[in-house]
């Protein structure tokens, strides 16, 4: 686990538009009659998250559904509903879902189908998804795959094959303990990379030894490029070494020791987000309102 991380005080990004684009919220295992899977007894709110961002400079958020919920993205798309110009949502779907409904949700700010497969025994059959990616790449709506190995360059090959955008998080899901210089699939990324379709998350860096993180950001940054890079915390860390107040700031402060400069800065907080996931331009003046 990462512990060196720069000191976070006085951290903050100025101007409009900064985007956490990896948040998860959820409400408490008591509430819950009978969990699907390993559920947490401690919410995770909304306004928990924002009371964190917005001494921070974060305005708006990705609201990424967790692995434990399933297919329940209905706190997701609730809270979707209350801030549409600050929220856009990645959600999971089964592959019986209708392909029409991929357009109806991004219509109310999905703006990508997520496949968190911590708690799958296997890797599903990528054919039984087929119509629901050419309806995602139709909808401009991304794959994000949060799986390891040979499975995972599969998987980002399957995605591309139907014209779509893929999204990995945490830095590309390379392996803990090769690394990413020594790990192939993390190579094999890299490569895939070169389609100029693949986007990557630099989230939970605390996730893996501090020399490996710095690594992989440098290599993703080289290879994939800011425009194809965006921020996200990982709120709220689950975890039993992590602490979901103070680590939200350490994780914007890795990334601000490795990104310097505020064109880089700008690019990956603000401009990259904005094109992944349909957020307005920060610096486009608002629509005038009916009089």
């Amino acid at each position: 686990m990462m512990s060196d991380l720069t000191d976070s005080r006085g951290l903050f990004l100025a101007g409009p538009g900064v985007t956490d684009c990896h948040v998860h919220i959820f409400g408490s295992s008591r509430d819950v009659s009978e969990p699907r899977f390993p559920h947490p007894e401690e919410s995770a709110t909304l306004a928990d998250v924002e009371k964190l961002g917005a001494p921070l400079g974060v305005r708006r958020y990705v609201l990424t559904q967790p692995s434990f919920l399933g297919f329940d993205n209905s706190l997701i798309m609730d809270t979707l509903e209350t801030r549409p110009d600050d929220f856009r949502g990645v959600v999971w779907l089964a592959p019986s879902e209708p392909p029409a409904s991929v357009a109806k949700l991004a219509a109310k700010g999905i703006a990508g189908l997520r496949f968190p497969l911590k708690y799958s025994n296997s890797v599903p059959d990528w054919s039984a998804y087929s119509d629901l990616f050419v309806a995602a790449a139709q909808s401009n709506v991304h794959v994000e795959l949060n799986l390891a190995g040979r499975s995972l360059v599969k998987a980002v090959h399957k995605t591309l094959e139907h014209d779509g955008q893929v999204v990995l998080a945490h830095l590309g899901m390379f392996d803990r303990d090769l690394g990413p210089d020594d790990d192939p699939v993390f190579d094999a990324v890299m490569e895939a990379a070169q389609t100029r379709r693949v986007w990557i998350k630099l989230s939970a860096a605390y996730a893996y030894q501090k020399a490996h993180a710095d690594r992989a950001c440098e290599r993703i940054l080289d290879c994939v490029g800011p425009d194809r890079t965006v921020w996200g915390s990982d709120w709220p860390h689950v975890g039993p070494r992590l602490d979901r107040q103070e680590t939200y700031a350490t994780t914007l402060a890795w990334l601000l020791r490795i990104a310097t400069g505020d064109a880089i800065r700008r690019q990956i907080f603000v401009k990259s987000p904005e094109k992944l996931y349909g957020f307005t331009p920060a610096d486009q003046p608002p629509a005038p309102t009916q009089s």
